[in-house]
């Protein structure tokens, strides 16, 4: 269970917080009629929905989580410390820790019999993997001298479990406590000591982590209705994309093109050698079901998908169209230039949003940080060309993770998984060899690659081949119609 600070924190923020919004918004003189926002009046509606969007994600994460955690417990193969023991306050630590990891190195992965179908040249010998985990637990002296003081760490942690109270019914201790200093290290580079990069937790590891993911796409949901409903303008949902005619139609395209772009790039990347595959419909562990695994990985990527496309392109972006155009019109003479303008404006800041949320993921750099505001560009253009609707992204969002992650074992944004339909083991680097990092992404994944620019791209005109520019002549001249005065 979240501890009482928890639940105080999770209850007292979004109330004091949904009362000062209605309080500001409702009473607000910024305002005349729904058609006529004042750029003050803006920015206070995305301050407030960015508040209550966080903290309602928050209340809602810690309310799944507790059936989350007693589903995990008894999922196959699942290593969840309990909380019925004396060590409560110690355990609760290591729950967090564990919930938290991108990448548990406890874990098995890859095989021995997948290692065995690799070529020599992609094999990284035991020894080789071994001096990276002692570099990265921070065993810096060379020698005789770090080997002992690996044995005195295993030697303490073994006495500790030996010693402990705690029901051996519930968990094993020896496991948990070396999977803790485990998880100490993945605060350090993944690359250090994963020289086949890719992440992988237990499937009773990712449903708590879907539960998060899941709670913050209900925040963003009711926070919309919440900015909505205590704006004394009166808005709808429709206003920021959350519209309803088309919505199967446009999830069915954005997901088909999602899926497409990225089989392509997975196509390339196995024919160029990058990536090698080793297996299909595997659990990284053996006795989980694969089936009840990736229902969590879906579960993880439907809120994903919610929360980023409400969040971003709804309310960074096509709030803030608006808001910049009605400053805009001060501007410039013509309103189409200053349509114009403040389209591009909102793209910058959206997709500047978009790479910076993703600036702590596992195996993260400038390159990633920059293909990833080009996807943000690619995100805006799906907005306007469905005439403003979010679902035809929402499903290109979804469709691209699901398939880049869980279906073709790819990584996404450094995302770990549980299962895989293909299991593929990327090109390692060697110390004699080139390095193919660069190509394929290393533990950040595609999205790192050289061909993410691409995928986008081919994405980008497959939207426009099957929409067309209609409907984003359409949402650019109701633009301007609702923020002319």
């Amino acid at each position: 269970m979240p501890t009482n600070t928890e639940w105080a924190i999770a209850l007292v923020l979004p109330l004091n917080l949904t009362l000062a919004a209605w309080y500001v918004l409702s009473s607000s003189s910024d305002n005349n009629n729904h058609n006529n926002f004042t750029p003050s009046y803006y920015l206070k509606l995305w301050c407030f929905y960015f508040f209550l969007d966080a903290t309602y994600g928050y209340l809602l994460h810690t309310i799944l989580l507790v059936p989350a955690r007693w589903i995990a417990r008894r999922l196959p193969g699942a290593v969840v410390p309990s909380l019925s023991d004396q060590e409560m306050k110690e355990n609760n630590k290591l729950l967090v820790e564990q919930e938290e990891s991108s990448n548990d190195i406890s874990l098995d992965w890859p095989s021995v019999d997948a290692i065995a179908n690799l070529p020599p040249d992609w094999i990284v010998s035991r020894l080789d993997a071994s001096d990276r985990e002692r570099k990265v637990s921070g065993d810096d002296n060379e020698g005789s001298h770090a080997s002992n003081s690996t044995k005195k760490k295993k030697k303490k942690i073994k006495t500790k479990n030996d010693n402990s109270k705690s029901s051996s019914q519930q968990y094993n201790n020896t496991t948990l406590s070396n999977q803790k200093l485990s998880n100490a290290t993945t605060k350090h580079k993944a690359s250090a000591q994963q020289p086949y990069y890719l992440n992988h937790v237990r499937g009773s590891t990712r449903i708590r982590q879907a539960s998060q993911r899941i709670g913050a796409a209900m925040g963003s949901i009711l926070a919309s209705y919440m900015i909505c409903h205590l704006s004394a303008a009166k808005m709808t949902l429709q206003d920021v994309g959350w519209t309803f005619p088309w919505v199967v139609q446009d999830l069915a395209w954005g997901f088909l093109i999602g899926s497409s772009i990225v089989t392509i790039s997975f196509i390339m990347e196995v024919c160029l050698g990058w990536i090698k595959i080793v297996a299909f419909f595997q659990t990284v562990v053996p006795n989980e079901s694969f089936s009840i695994n990736f229902l969590w990985d879906v579960l993880f990527h439907v809120g994903v998908s919610i929360n980023e496309e409400l969040m971003l392109r709804g309310w960074m972006f096509t709030l803030g169209c608006r808001g910049i155009l009605a400053m805009a019109f001060d501007w410039f003479e013509e309103s189409s230039t200053a349509a114009t303008f403040s389209i591009i404006a909102s793209i910058i800041l959206q997709s500047s949003l978009f790479s910076f949320l993703h600036l702590h993921s596992p195996g993260s750099t400038h390159v990633s940080l920059l293909n990833l505001f080009l996807g943000g560009i690619a995100a805006s253009i799906n907005v306007m060309v469905a005439g403003g609707s979010l679902w035809l992204g929402t499903g290109w969002h979804f469709g691209w993770n699901i398939f880049m992650g869980h279906v073709l074992g790819r990584s996404t944004s450094g995302i770990p998984m549980s299962c895989a339909c293909i299991d593929v083991i990327p090109r390692p680097k060697l110390s004699d060899k080139k390095c193919y990092e660069t190509y394929h992404g290393g533990t950040f994944g595609p999205e790192q690659g050289v061909l993410a620019p691409l995928a986008y791209l081919i994405g980008i005109l497959l939207v426009v081949f099957v929409y067309g520019f209609d409907g984003m002549r359409v949402w650019r001249d109701g633009l301007i119609s609702f923020c002319s005065f």
